[in-house]
């Protein structure tokens, strides 16, 4: 993990910590029907150092993640044959039309 990751991870859990400390007051307060006593925010625990075998455990869950969006990953067609083949859509789409309006024309004046 790099430290950027570690720190925010560790930022997250310290208020988590005191989100839930305040929680816990607001259910005694609510519990008893009288305000709790002041209490001091938790202080953050200090991390457990990272163990040797975290490092190749999380390298395969990794490896395993990429795996996994790589299968899902589209390769994306160049924007030129996507317009071609909008162009020629309408032009014959048109084409057409304009065929069955000159039928239904050479038919009713008939």
């Amino acid at each position: 993990m790099s430290s950027d990751r570690l720190t925010e991870l560790q930022r997250q859990r310290a208020l988590a910590q005191e989100q839930l400390a305040w929680f816990d007051r607001e259910i005694a307060r609510e519990s008893a029907g009288q305000p709790p006593a002041a209490t001091p925010p938790p202080t953050p625990a200090t991390p457990a150092a990272p163990s040797a075998a975290a490092a190749p455990e999380s390298a395969a869950v990794d490896r395993e993640a990429e795996k996994i969006l790589a299968s899902y990953r589209q390769t994306s067609r160049p924007i030129k044959d996507e317009v071609k083949k909008g162009c020629l859509l309408y032009f014959f789409s048109a084409f057409g039309l304009l065929i069955l309006a000159l039928a239904a024309f050479w038919f009713l004046r008939r």
